[in-house]
């Protein structure tokens, strides 16, 4: 029996991994089978997920959703 999404198990490649910091949050990408997946963190605070369809667009995302954080702190 084969599998019908053979994609669905694929490993991760560990060199397509970027971590860097922004605004005092670390934003980790990493590619998923379909898509890029950015997770952000801060210390004390629950971890955000972007998805998006390429790292540039992913780095965005993550980028505009710190901001929308750190303006609802003030």
């Amino acid at each position: 029996m084969t599998d019908p999404h053979p994609n669905s198990v694929e490993p991760q490649r560990p060199d397509e991994t970027l971590a860097l910091e922004y605004l005092g949050y670390t934003i980790r990408l990493q590619p998923t089978p379909l898509e890029w997946m950015a997770v952000v963190t801060r210390p004390n605070q629950r971890p955000g997920t972007v998805l998006a369809a390429d790292r540039a667009a992913a780095l965005i995302k993550a980028r505009d959703w710190i901001a929308v954080q750190t303006k609802s702190q003030d």
